[in-house]
């Protein structure tokens, strides 16, 4: 990319070019489909499911992606014909710079040409020349930093990692370092950190201010709820009312999640969902081992997924129903609740789609 061209800022991307959902679903193609490169992390973060103990569906299935499976999801998803889809992610529940493969398969994303634009989220803190170096010349178009404190003792208390905010800020300055010798202005740096109500919100937007593109605080969120854990108040402790009300005042409302109709994500071992927040695998609707993607998209399994969404019946769904991501307006930026089952099967047939069982035909 010419340095004279100019990128649009990671937070912008949300507003750019959308549509009205409830005009255009159902959709061919997901609007963004993630891939997680690895389930693995480095950190175990006070808010983070990956502090979580004990077995469960997470637990049993951390791991990196074989570039065999990486290779057949892309495989999979440059067959299906149609426009290409908007964002690939390389990233989901996991640092996806723990895969030694990592770099390779954003060059492979990049180059299938299978999305608009690539990006992934990563704490950073594995980042390293090398692999500065090869993400530049890969292509990737936005690396999204997830930042966990500017104040060293801050930051290890709640990542439980030795590594330091001043390591972070320097492995940053290394690929913006790597970036410029290449007269490029990819990948676009976006730094966040969530919001603590304190003065750490200064100090992150002060020490980082020249190792990103773009500094942003997010706003306060909750994982799907897990019995005898408490991620919100770990991490917010005496401050925790402060989120609390920042999240009511962001309630949108809304009842129907729209993630089950853009959203496909392909876990480390190919399972296949169409939420970003369900580490626990409850919406789990096939296997890309078993199934290709698309055959997925348009089968039986997210159709009926989908009808659970638009008939309020959320709380059959063991993930659905302890998660209320869909009622965030920071977060989730559609409403759907308007729209029907009836729409939806019209929307398929004219699509020739199957449309299943035909109670709602």
């Amino acid at each position: 990319m010419n340095r004279s061209e100019k990128i649009i800022p990671y937070t912008q991307l949300k507003n750019t070019g959308r549509k009205v959902l409830t005009q255009v679903i159902p959709l061919r193609k997901p609007f963004t489909v993630l891939i997680e490169p690895s389930s693995l992390c480095n950190f175990r973060c006070l808010q983070c499911f990956q502090r979580l103990g004990g077995e469960n569906y997470f637990t049993r299935t951390r791991m990196n992606m074989p570039m065999e499976r990486f290779e057949k999801v892309l495989s999979q998803l440059k067959s299906w014909k149609g426009e290409k889809i908007k964002v690939l992610k390389l990233s989901l529940y996991g640092e996806p710079l723990m895969n030694p493969d990592f770099c390779e398969m954003v060059r492979l994303a990049v180059s299938s040409g299978v999305a608009e634009r690539v990006e992934t989220t990563s704490n950073v803190s594995l980042l390293d020349r090398e692999k500065a170096r090869a993400l530049v010349e890969a292509g990737l178009d936005y690396l999204r930093v997830s930042i966990y404190g500017a104040q060293e003792e801050n930051h290890r208390r709640v990542t439980n990692s030795s590594f330091t905010p001043a390591r972070i800020r320097e492995n940053l300055l290394v690929l913006l370092e790597e970036r410029k010798k290449r007269n490029s202005l990819k990948p676009f740096v976006g730094a966040k950190m969530l919001d603590s109500f304190q003065e750490e919100n200064a100090r992150f937007l002060e020490f980082f201010r020249d190792a990103a593109d773009e500094l942003y605080l997010d706003k306060p969120h909750t994982w799907i709820k897990v019995a005898g854990s408490d991620f919100l108040g770990e991490y917010y402790g005496k401050e925790r009312e402060k989120a609390e009300r920042m999240m009511e005042e962001d309630d949108n409302s809304s009842h129907v999640c729209p993630m089950a109709f853009t959203t496909m994500a392909v876990r480390a071992n190919g399972d296949v969902s169409p939420c970003c927040v369900d580490f626990i695998g409850g919406t789990n609707l096939g296997n890309m081992e078993e199934k290709t993607l698309q055959e997925l998209w348009e089968g039986e399994e997210f159709l009926s997924f989908q009808k659970l969404q638009l008939e309020r019946r959320k709380k059959e769904n063991s993930s659905c129903a302890k998660c209320d991501i869909c009622r965030s307006a920071h977060y989730t930026r559609d409403n759907i609740d308007s729209f029907s089952v009836e729409q939806l099967l019209e929307g398929r047939k004219k699509l020739n789609w199957k449309n299943g069982d035909k109670s709602h035909a």
